[in-house]
């Protein structure tokens, strides 16, 4: 916001079909109110704000091509755009839609503007502009709303009027702005009623300095040699003198002006981009979060040369101040210290964890040392032992679905039934085409095993009975390389973390792209992905970061949990459902609740 105005705001109630707001850039300041039957308000009035914001990100170069640009903006459900670009000494007042611009001058009174279009003027200090959306309008009448303009700043003023139309239940998605001049400048701003066609004012303050000083060194250098010819010699030293002082002074402030003038031009830039990283919070938390990178590294180099004294150093200050509080919202980065949630010593003692599955509100557990099988109803915390013995001599891991558990062993898959504790061993005997199983994934009832030896995925199908003979996932042409693979999930696509830092997604046999997008630092070595087909996003544990990132499915980043470099995790799950985060470490499982 241009230094010679202050604000105050008047923002009223949100609904999921009305949203209100202002706008407020170094270049321009007004509100928007937008009106959604399908609840989407907010979205489209964000939306609206931040294409304006951009458009105004930098001085105003022609008010009629501002105009066309509001003109491709505007759609039935904006039901106020109002906005004020002030340009040197004038303003100009665009209007599109319903909405009211008022105008209090020497404690008087007038409405400029009330019907679409354009107006402009130059105003005066001490001016009071009032901006007002449609249903702040509504809200309250010409007579009320004047007895709100007295002698306090508009701050005070703003906040006063939010408070009277606050309690009216027929004022939701309004916003208003007042604005007072607070540098002076010479010509009326002219109503409804008088509009003469203006030209537009160029105001160039670096250029009009300048252009002052050059000639202000001229009259008093043709002043100077003017004495010379008629004072005496010691005169004329005194007047060299205090020329060459005046002369040096000069030079000082010029230098002075144009280093304050790069400052505030940067200050702004700086200003712009965190206007529009806090704009964009809710629309794209990348885009977001590189403006608010951005105008940090500004700031942070440019107060190395400015002392925070200054008024400029204040206002550094200020703007540090606040990148500082939005760049955590924008990052969405939350440092978590996970909680024991379940030690399988409980239910038998020296049993530990080596393997888990999980299946809706169910998890799977398998002690290779204890050759035990338990089960886990994560909601009620309510586990048992579900077989173990000899059967499980060599396994290796465990899948669970419905009231199935799948053991691997070197030797072929069994199958415990949850209900009667029951067990089918070798429901799945070891085919000849098995080299090196990494993972096992129960989905849909069907069994998936990663071969990791022979860069294959291994398919059983249910049957009525039994299992189907060894099945390809993947495409009978399509020979990746899973050498690196280090886990698997599946979803309807099959997903793999790996030893390279990368993540692979296959769908109906073949890869299927996967980009990230906004991972910042990169993925670490070795990451384990975890997805199901509840659960609206995909975990990567990076290890080597000391973190857990989650991802939408289409690669974006959404959001990150930093735990203690102290804990070390094996591998993770998540219940979306239950609004949980699941680690295993050192044979235990731990807990940190999701974020919304």
């Amino acid at each position: 916001m241009d230094e010679r105005f202050d604000t105050g705001t008047v923002v009223g109630k949100k609904s999921d079909t009305h949203w209100g707001q202002v706008i407020k850039t170094p270049y321009a300041f007004g509100v928007v109110e937008v009106e959604d039957d399908e609840g989407k308000a907010q979205k489209a009035g964000m939306e609206l704000i931040h294409s304006v914001t951009r458009e105004v990100s930098e001085p105003v170069s022609s008010i009629q091509r501002l105009f066309s640009f509001i003109d491709s903006l505007w759609n039935p459900n904006i039901q106020t755009l109002l906005l004020c670009v002030p340009i040197g000494n004038t303003i100009t007042v665009i209007l599109r839609g319903t909405g009211v611009v008022y105008l209090k001058r020497d404690g008087h009174i007038a409405r400029l503007r009330s019907r679409e279009g354009t107006i402009s003027g130059v105003v005066y200090p001490q001016d009071i502009l009032f901006l007002s959306s449609k249903t702040c309008l509504n809200g309250i009448s010409e007579e009320e709303l004047f007895s709100f303009f007295d002698h306090m700043g508009v701050a005070d003023i703003a906040e006063k009027l939010t408070l009277h139309l606050h309690k009216k239940n027929d004022t939701v998605g309004y916003a208003g702005l007042f604005v007072e001049v607070k540098g002076g400048l010479q010509e009326a701003f002219p109503t409804d009623e008088q509009e003469p066609v203006r030209k537009k004012l160029r105001w160039n303050p670096n250029a009009y300095h300048h252009a002052l000083h050059v000639q202000g060194i001229k009259r008093r250098a043709r002043a100077f040699w003017h004495t010379l010819r008629t004072v005496d010699i010691r005169i004329t030293g005194i007047l060299l003198v205090l020329f060459v002082v005046s002369i040096s002074v000069g030079i000082v402030r010029e230098r002075s002006g144009k280093k304050s003038t790069e400052v505030m031009k940067t200050i702004q830039e700086g200003q712009r981009l965190y206007d529009e990283g806090v704009a964009l919070l809710d629309l794209n938390v990348i885009k977001s979060r590189e403006r608010l990178v951005e105008a940090k590294q500004l700031v942070d180099k440019t107060k190395q040369t400015v002392s925070p004294k200054t008024k400029e150093g204040r206002m550094l200050v200020s703007l540090e101040k606040n990148i500082a509080e939005a760049l955590p919202k924008a990052t969405k980065e939350y440092e978590v210290a996970p909680e024991l949630f379940f030690d399988a010593s409980l239910l038998k003692a020296g049993s530990s964890i080596s393997s888990f599955g999980l299946y809706e509100d169910t998890m799977a557990f398998l002690d290779t040392h204890s050759k035990t099988v338990f089960t886990l109803q994560l909601s009620t915390k309510n586990g048992q032992i579900v077989g173990g013995g000899g059967t499980l001599d060599g396994s290796e891991t465990v899948a669970i679905h419905g009231d199935r558990v799948y053991v691997f062993t070197l030797a072929g898959i069994h199958v415990f039934n949850v209900q009667d504790k029951t067990v089918k061993p070798f429901v799945i005997k070891k085919a000849a085409d098995w080299i090196s199983i990494k993972a096992m994934t129960a989905f849909g009832g069907n069994i998936y095993l990663l071969d990791t030896g022979k860069s294959r995925i291994w398919k059983y199908v249910a049957t009525a009975s039994a299992f189907s003979d060894l099945r390809e996932f993947l495409l009978p042409d399509f020979f990746p390389d899973l050498s690196k693979a280090a886990n698997m999930v599946i979803d309807g696509s099959v997903w793999l973390g790996t030893t390279n830092g990368t993540i692979t997604r296959f769908t109906q046999g073949k890869e299927d792209s996967f980009v990230l997008k906004g991972v910042d630092p990169p993925f670490g070595n070795t990451v384990i992905v975890y997805t199901d087909d509840n659960c609206e996003n995909v975990y990567v544990l990076d290890s080597q970061n000391q973190r857990v990132v989650v991802l939408e499915k289409d690669g974006m980043y959404k959001s990150q949990y930093k735990y203690p470099s102290t804990f070390v995790p094996k591998t993770i799950a998540a219940s979306e459902k239950l609004g949980v985060l699941f680690f295993f470490s050192e044979g235990k499982l731990y807990t940190v609740n999701l974020k919304q």
